[in-house]
């Protein structure tokens, strides 16, 4: 293996990190809507779990991509941020999710 791939090993496990993360947040934010869908507490209880711990895998692959991004300054720079921005979009999306989840729904 050369020296540039095995530098570059760490950068694509950081992105694939990532990229899981975000998948996760997804899967999450979807079980939560359809838990409230169906009005279901016991779903929603898991659903809610699922979205703290996609919260959790969200942070942490932030962070592990911050912490590329200052090491590898500019090489492989766009990429990073394109990770980083659907990141911060997940981020966002499990808080609204979770927000939502806190608030009482009006039952029909």
């Amino acid at each position: 293996m050369t020296e540039v791939n095995q530098h570059q090993m760490p950068l694509r496990h950081v992105v694939d990190n990532a990229e899981k993360a975000i998948q996760v947040a997804k899967d999450a934010e979807m079980a939560v809507r359809h838990a409230q869908q169906e009005s279901n507490p016991r779903k929603l209880a898991t659903a809610i779990q699922q979205l703290e711990t996609a919260q959790r895998a969200v942070e942490q692959a932030q962070s592990q991509l911050d912490a590329q991004i200052s090491e590898h300054h500019h090489q492989h720079e766009q990429e990073l941020k394109q990770v980083q921005e659907q990141l911060t979009q997940a981020m966002q999306t499990v808080e609204i999710t979770n927000a939502n989840t806190l608030q009482p729904r009006q039952m029909r």
